[in-house]
């Protein structure tokens, strides 16, 4: 084609069950060798089921835990073995959740694993730090389009819970938020690239609430 080749552009898609250590690790050696090193990880996998407390299963208690807390941390870990290594400091950035903070009703499975996420970046921060690694969090509200958490039948969960239809439940969520604004994937987006960008170099520890303003999850 006209365009020249530029090596910012390539990218490798690489699969891989974060709940395995195996797994993960292999997926940080296909990135090492994809790109000579690495500088930045996004831990954003994750899934979620709408259930009441006495619903709750420990299948599904163990799966949300097991994507989310456990699968954070090995990632984390990996990464973080290698840029410890590299000593060019780095960025690992949480996808967390306003749930992270925000107590709300037949949640207690996905709420808990995403408080999980969100002490682990404060954790991480503080052990990191040394070695010039940041880790900071992004904490979004409902993110409903676009979203295959939502599609899979949790916004008909949660629909059913705050008691409207399923298609207009991003307008709800906007309805609630201080803003009246509907929180969408690229919003999402920027604002791990706000944190892994050279203007924020002297933050870590830090979670952006990215829910168009929910009173409730404020930070503290």
């Amino acid at each position: 084609g006209a365009h020249a080749y530029r090596p910012s552009d390539a990218a490798v898609a690489v699969g891989a069950d974060v709940t395995s250590e195996e797994q993960v690790a292999a997926a940080v050696r296909a990135a090492v060798l994809a790109f000579g090193g690495v500088d930045l990880v996004v831990n954003n996998a994750g899934l979620s089921l709408s259930r009441s407390l006495l619903e709750t299963s420990l299948a599904d208690w163990d799966l949300q835990h097991d994507v989310m807390a456990r699968g954070s941390f090995l990632v984390a870990r990996e990464t973080a073995r290698v840029m410890i290594d590299q000593a060019m400091g780095g960025d690992i950035v949480y996808i967390s959740s306003k749930n992270a903070v925000f107590a709300g009703p037949n949640n207690v499975a996905y709420g808990a694993a995403k408080a999980d996420q969100a002490h682990q970046v404060r954790l991480l921060a503080a052990e990191l730090g040394g070695h010039g690694i940041r880790v900071n969090g992004v904490n979004p509200d409902g993110v409903v389009r676009g979203s295959g958490i939502f599609a899979s039948g949790w916004g008909a969960n949660r629909a059913k819970v705050y008691g409207v239809e399923e298609e207009r439940l991003g307008e709800f969520y906007a309805q609630r938020t201080l803003l009246k604004r509907e929180v969408l994937p690229e919003h999402v987006a920027a604002a791990v690239f706000v944190l892994a960008a050279s203007d924020l170099s002297h933050t870590t520890g830090l979670h952006v609430p990215v829910d168009a303003g929910v009173a409730a999850a404020f930070l503290r």
